[in-house]
């Protein structure tokens, strides 16, 4: 059995309800307004198993002018769609305007279905079936089927329901290999089962006791039991209608929009880029800086537009673009998506998510920009995987989250990194990939960085490798870093024992700082207590340069011997634990302390005081509050 959507579209009381009604017998007019007043408000839901075997979902959508946007959350996941003209009435704004949306959302199966033939003669239905395959050329149902029916007399209904058939087994079922995403188009709650949300599995699989997240809420919960045609399952896969009950979720937590996902792949994004087309029809062209709405699924959002490499784009034209959102979305590259104006609301046009999280362009870049985006649009998966990665730099991708950026199965994707890293264009550590093109210049800049250390600061051992990571600036893993140094190493470029580097041969000059010297110097600042002699002091008292004792005084920290209160005072390490333990003494006793009481505590002058109480504050001991210090809770 294949699992299969279809959507209704098509102008206000064209009778797409009291088809779907006629069909399977269930209305989907579910809201009392609906019913009430005739109309389609919301989104309806019926099913229809088929000669064959095949099971349609059927999602029926309001054809008013002004409920496009739920019309848009409901045709998203739509394998085929089913474009409803009242024969008494023709070709109407809203079958002109479902049609293009189709269009723009690549739906690839459908057809056409002419209601209300018992209100015509046969020359008018002629007439109006003539002006319909006009109608459709040129677009995706250029070739469909045309049915004429009345669901008030039943005319037709199983010819209808052959030619379902018929294209149901056209489509090619939705692989459950992929990622789990389940866009939810309704929530409510069941007395005795709690919250319930609804939707069209758009890929994965979901089951029972399953730990999912809601993104971009960001609530993490189990699945407590499943429906999907209103039969209880354990398991429901790509391409049918799921109910899912899940577990201590309330539902004013949730609403339409939001997305069921597997549980730390999906990261939502605010800033996208894609490729966008103008219908011919857009009733204007749309420029930079332009606000639009954003629909994907059920998802909508408001947000602004770059267009790249212009500023104006006219109907029927096409362009790379950046879309900066105010809301957080979660797509793939690969989805497709509508722009509609922000007012008045009109449908302008659609395409395709190409970079799920880019950066922003920059003009003197922008010809690389468009190329990569031209790779993203219509590459193989390989390609469009091995730029993604090379594009976060240094950083690289989790394989988490490079499945999360491509609208493609789970084991597609392992195989395109498994073959992008024995062609060595990718570098895998762990789980974490980056594009070789970065390596050779991480692996240039690292030598150069150890060499400069070692000309700045030729009284030490080497470059510690936290310094060096901070040094290089740069979006960098720290295992990629610990990598690239492991290749240095072994080709003999550089040497490591613990944390220093060195390049091979190097060694720390002793300048005209002898061991004798250097120990004098401990003891004098161990003997000073807490009022030891400072750096600008040592060449008067000890006959060395003043180079030679900015860089002694630093060598004598990293080799732990003293501890740096600031560039120019260090204390013993004892002598500093002692006031430490005072301070805090007073501290938890009293509450409060002064400097003059801390200078007196310590035994010490202002000169040294001040120093060592914000240096204290830097190790998050202490607290200023006003002129007196207190302990950091």
């Amino acid at each position: 059995m294949k699992y299969i959507i279809l959507g209704t579209a098509g102008h206000i009381d064209h009778g797409k309800s009291s088809l779907v009604k006629a069909l399977t017998g269930t209305d989907p007019d579910r809201l009392k307004e609906e019913k009430e007043r005739g109309i389609t408000l919301d989104l309806g839901f019926a099913s229809l198993d088929l000669p064959g075997g095949n099971r349609l979902g059927i999602v029926d959508v309001p054809g008013h002018e002004g409920l496009i946007k739920n019309m848009l959350a409901g045709v998203g996941g739509i394998d085929i769609v089913m474009l409803v003209i009242a024969a008494d009435e023709g070709i109407m704004p809203q079958t002109r305007e479902h049609l293009a949306i189709c269009d723009l959302l690549h739906v690839k199966k459908g057809l056409i279905v002419l209601t209300k033939t018992d209100a015509v003669d046969k020359d008018w239905l002629t007439l109006v079936q003539d002006e319909v395959r006009d109608f459709v050329k040129g677009t995706f149902l250029e070739k469909s089927p045309i049915a004429a029916v009345s669901s008030k007399t039943g005319e037709n209904l199983p010819g209808l329901i052959q030619e379902l058939a018929k294209l149901s087994n056209e489509v090619s079922p939705k692989s459950s290999s992929g990622i789990l995403r389940l866009p939810i188009d309704r929530v409510f709650t069941m007395k005795g089962f709690g919250t319930v949300i609804t939707g069209t599995l758009l890929s994965g699989t979901i089951s029972t006791e399953q730990e999912v997240e809601i993104l971009p809420k960001t609530i993490r919960t189990k699945v407590r039991g499943i429906q999907s045609h209103n039969k209880a399952v354990t398991r429901s896969v790509a391409g049918q209608r799921t109910a899912v009950n899940l577990q201590n979720v309330e539902k004013d937590q949730l609403s339409r929009g939001d997305i069921i996902v597997s549980a730390g792949f999906f990261t939502p994004t605010k800033t996208l880029d894609a490729q966008l087309g103008l219908l011919k029809q857009a009733p204007r062209g749309l420029k930079t800086g332009a606000r639009i709405r954003f629909y994907n699924a059920t998802q909508e959002a408001i947000g602004r537009i770059t267009i790249l490499g212009q500023n104006q784009l006219d109907p029927g034209q096409e362009a790379f673009v950046q879309l900066r959102l105010e809301q957080p979305v979660i797509v793939q590259n690969g989805d497709r998506f509508i722009l509609r104006f922000y007012s008045p609301m009109e449908t302008l046009g659609g395409g395709m998510v190409l970079n799920p999280h880019p950066r922003r362009h920059k003009h003197a870049t922008m010809q690389e920009s468009q190329k990569n985006l031209g790779i993203l649009e219509k590459g193989d998966l390989e390609a469009r995987i091995g730029l993604l990665v090379a594009l976060k730099g240094l950083a690289g991708m989790e394989e988490n989250g490079i499945i999360a950026s491509i609208a493609a199965d789970k084991q597609d994707v392992a195989s395109a990194l498994t073959s992008l890293a024995q062609k060595k264009h990718l570098l895998r550590v762990d789980n974490l990939y980056v594009h070789t093109s970065h390596l050779a210049g991480l692996e240039k800049k690292t030598l150069d960085m150890v060499k400069q250390y070692h000309q700045d600061n030729p009284l030490k051992p080497g470059l510690d490798k936290e310094e060096l990571k901070s040094a290089l600036r740069m979006r960098l893993s720290p295992k990629v870093l610990n990598l690239t140094i492991d290749g240095l190493v072994k080709r003999k470029q550089l040497e490591a024992e613990g944390s220093k580097l060195r390049v091979p041969g190097f060694k720390a000059a002793r300048g005209s700082v002898n061991d004798e010297v250097k120990n004098r110097i401990v003891e004098a600042i161990k003997t000073g207590g807490s009022q030891p002699p400072v750096r600008e002091e040592l060449p008067g008292l000890f006959g060395i340069t003043e180079k030679d004792a900015k860089d002694l005084m630093k060598l004598l920290a990293d080799e732990g011997r003293t501890v740096r209160i600031n560039d120019s005072l260090h204390l013993d390490r004892e002598i500093l634990e002692k006031v430490r333990e005072d301070l805090k003494k007073h501290l938890t006793e009293k509450k409060e302390i002064t400097m003059a009481e801390f200078r007196d505590l310590a035994k010490t002058s202002r000169k040294y005081a001040v120093p060592i109480m914000e240096y204290f504050d830097s190790q998050k001991l202490t607290q200023r509050i006003g002129d007196k210090r207190v302990l950091r809770g």
